[in-house]
């Protein structure tokens, strides 16, 4: 195909375009960038650690069994509500010293030389050993004297899956430890304020559409439930909501959303399929009532949320590998979501399979939230192609309306013209009928030259009555010509139109209005041009031939003598380039060529689609 310098100028353009809008994005993300880095370093580095490497543990009923905690993070061998120790000499001086403490649904019980300082025990607060102790975080103001005391903490916890491993511990100044502990937060903050805005968004696309279509979309709302549910799994298990919410809220909440989340993406995966849906739904709906049945369960029985995780995480296993097999079929099928979704859903279903082996061989609790980052990539993903097929429907339905409107347009023209050429017909009918009896007194006294004179003007008569004019079997394309024969008429352009097409062909009505449409606006307005009306011609041939359409345009362009180099309009120039790039578009939207030539005296466009 001849590669016109036009559609090279137009995407230059739009090259230009990207590259201003790509400077806009670095310069807002490098603002963004350093705020973050502001807020993470809002206090001195040596007033703050999380201790992490000087602790010796040890078993309570077996003191002489110690463990350095260089190399242990967990002890294995402490059983349910056995209590390990954490012990460690206070030698680094701090002003305004200040001891923070994370337990992980642990009792904490803490002492500084033999002096107790806090206690979080089922004694203190008046529950059974056997309650559940929550996620909680306490401030510990530590005494005057501390340097050189021996701190010993006692930890326990009720459930296997958290005993022996260690209390998250904090020293430092007061000020500098709450703001060093608020930038361990941050990941989490990003992940609820991102999943949080995404629901948002989503819940508003959802009600737009029950409005509008009056029509609830069920797909959306799972996924703006997904959405809601990992940005607020997110706060719920930060490290700061121990500061804003009892332990037991915070265990319980964040374990019932991280539950539901996963549940609210599989039913979300299952109604994206066409092809595996019946097949994946044989996994989703045992493995629904098996979930929710554990969640329910702790509200009548003596289970706690900390027991039933286990096995939510063995269900949740199995159901990556379902759902690995389903999207892989699905992309096979060519799914336009799976097709585009896949590998990142094969991503984070084996990135989430081997977090669930290790949670449920007892591997030590990580503090990065793992789970959320991977839940909150795919959620990235599946939005970003959510709000670009959103994006391109609405781009379709404006092209939908504004074909509409210039095809009412083009009816309601028609509808007036014919309107129009009824009245003329009746008053046509009326003087035909006074010519025939004028013919019939004629013909009855044997004038012959009258008899023929009425004659002629009855058959002028008959050529009146035509109604409107028909080009081919195609209903839009006698629309769109009889429109621009009219327009031809009232600027003196000569027109040729031989169309031959059938009653339906393979090309949108939208493209094939366009096509028409830029043809004739590039014909007309060069011909219109010319100085000289009998110089006006403009000739249209349109064919099907084994399975292409061929489409040919010839105008009258003088290009040396016309009202343009006059200086009447300058604008010429670039609605040809405009004309001339959407039927190149078109042209390449069906397989098709494009060749534009011209002399010194015609100028003519042909286009052959492939349909």
């Amino acid at each position: 195909m001849e590669s016109l310098n036009n559609y090279e100028k137009l995407k230059a353009n739009g090259s230009l375009r990207k590259l201003g809008f790509a400077s806009v994005v670095a310069l807002c993300l490098t603002v963004i960038g350093f705020f973050c880095y502001a807020f993470s370093h809002p206090f001195s580095q040596n007033q703050v650690a999380e201790i992490t490497e000087t602790w010796t543990y040890y078993p309570k009923n077996s003191p002489d069994s110690t463990f350095k905690s260089r190399y242990v993070k967990h002890l294995p061998q402490i059983r349910p509500n056995q209590i390990m120790v954490m012990e460690r000499k206070m030698k680094t001086e701090v002003e305004n010293p200040m001891l923070l403490i994370q337990g992980n649904h642990q009792w904490i019980k803490v002492t500084i030389d033999d002096r107790l300082i806090y206690e979080y025990t089922p004694t203190s607060t008046g529950r059974l050993a056997s309650d559940n102790p929550g996620k909680s975080l306490k401030e510990i103001q530590l005494p005057a004297d501390y340097l050189g005391s021996v701190l010993k903490i006692e930890v326990a916890s009720p459930y296997q899956s958290y005993s022996g491993l260690p209390a998250r511990v904090f020293v430092g100044e007061a000020n500098s430890l709450m703001a060093y502990i608020f930038t361990l937060s941050i990941p989490q903050v990003l992940m609820m304020i991102l999943g949080i805005s995404i629901s948002v968004v989503l819940l508003l696309i959802v009600g737009r559409t029950l409005k509008k279509q009056q029509r609830l979309d069920v797909q959306l709302l799972l996924l703006a439930a997904f959405a809601m549910t990992i940005g607020l799994e997110a706060a719920a298990s930060d490290i700061v909501a121990g500061l804003l919410f009892s332990p037991i809220v915070n265990s319980t909440v964040a374990i019932i959303l991280a539950a539901l989340s996963p549940l609210f993406l599989i039913v979300y995966y299952c109604h994206k399929m066409t092809v595996m849906n019946t097949y994946y739904k044989y996994w989703v709906i045992p493995h629904l009532i098996f979930s929710l049945s554990l969640l329910i369960s702790v509200a009548f029985t003596p289970l706690d949320m900390p027991e039933i995780k286990p096995w939510i995480d063995a269900v949740n296993l199995f159901g990556t590998l379902a759902i690995t097999i389903a999207a892989i079929c699905e992309s096979h099928q060519k799914n336009r979501f799976y097709v585009f979704c896949t590998p990142w859903i094969v991503l984070v279903a084996l990135a989430h399979c081997f977090l669930y082996i290790m949670e449920i061989m007892g591997t030590p609790y990580n503090h990065i939230n793992f789970s959320g980052l991977f839940f909150i990539v795919i959620l990235l993903v599946i939005f970003i192609y959510t709000v670009s097929e959103f994006l391109t429907n609405e781009e379709k339905n404006r092209k939908q309306m504004n074909f509409l409107e210039v095809k009412t347009a083009l009816l309601e023209e028609s509808r007036e013209e014919m309107n129009h050429h009824l009245t003329e017909v009746e008053q046509i009918k009326k003087a035909f009928r006074k010519n025939l009896q004028m013919m019939q007194l004629l013909v009855e006294d044997g004038n012959l030259t009258g008899t023929q004179e009425y004659l002629a003007e009855l058959m002028e008569d008959t050529k009146r009555m035509d109604g409107l004019p028909r080009f081919t079997e195609h209903s839009l394309t006698n629309l769109i010509l009889s429109r621009y024969q009219k327009l031809a008429e009232k600027r003196s352009i000569d027109t040729s139109f031989n169309i031959v097409l059938p009653p339906t062909i393979a090309i949108t009505d939208t493209d094939l209005t366009k096509l028409f449409a830029h043809l004739l606006e590039h014909a007309f307005r060069e011909t219109y041009a010319i100085t000289d009306p009998s110089q006006r011609k403009i000739t249209l041939q349109v064919y099907c031939d084994q399975g292409k359409i061929h489409f040919y345009c010839e105008h009258t362009a003088n290009y040396y003598e016309n009202i343009f180099d006059r200086g009447i309009n300058t604008d010429l120039p670039e609605k040809e380039e405009f004309d001339l790039w959407v039927l190149e578009k078109i042209s390449k939207k069906y397989a098709g060529a494009l060749k534009k030539s011209n002399t010194e005296k015609t100028d003519s466009v042909a286009i052959t689609l492939s349909v």
